[in-house]
């Protein structure tokens, strides 16, 4: 097991939704979290014969999935609660152009908001609870 288990990244996916909408929501949830985060932590991979280098996160990133875009929305209400830092992806945000998706997000009531994916960043003691009903991704 990882030794470093104190904070996680955690995503979890809508397996209703389409492999590459979910594929394109890990990516962008992924970024904009990391974003948000006051001191985020990450290492260099360096590569000595290429001079390639990879930075990965120090902590874990699991993926996880739901069964439908309710358990997201529940999830992200316990993560606002919860004081956790989250990023959430909905259909809104599948338009033309990041203009009509933020004014399509915007406009939108919660409870019409059909999430694709919401990620989680923090206290694994904190996010566990609320992510312990979500499966591991399949």
């Amino acid at each position: 097991m990882f030794q470093d288990n104190d904070r996680k990244l955690y995503v979890i996916v809508n397996r209703n939704a389409e492999v590459a909408t979910q594929m394109n929501a890990i990516g962008h949830l992924s970024a904009g979290i990391m974003l948000k985060a006051e001191e985020p932590y990450f290492h260099d991979y360096l590569n000595r014969d290429s001079g390639f280098s990879a930075w990965l996160n120090h902590y874990p990133v699991v993926i996880l999935q739901s069964k439908n875009s309710n358990q997201l929305a529940s999830a992200l209400q316990k993560c606002s609660e919860a004081g956790l830092l989250y990023n959430f992806f909905t259909t809104t945000m599948l338009s033309h152009s990041s203009e009509q998706q933020i004014a399509d997000t915007l406009a939108a009531p919660f409870e019409q908001l059909e999430f694709i994916a919401l990620a989680i960043y923090g206290d694994a003691s904190v996010a566990g609870p609320i992510t312990k009903k979500f499966s591991v991704y399949k």
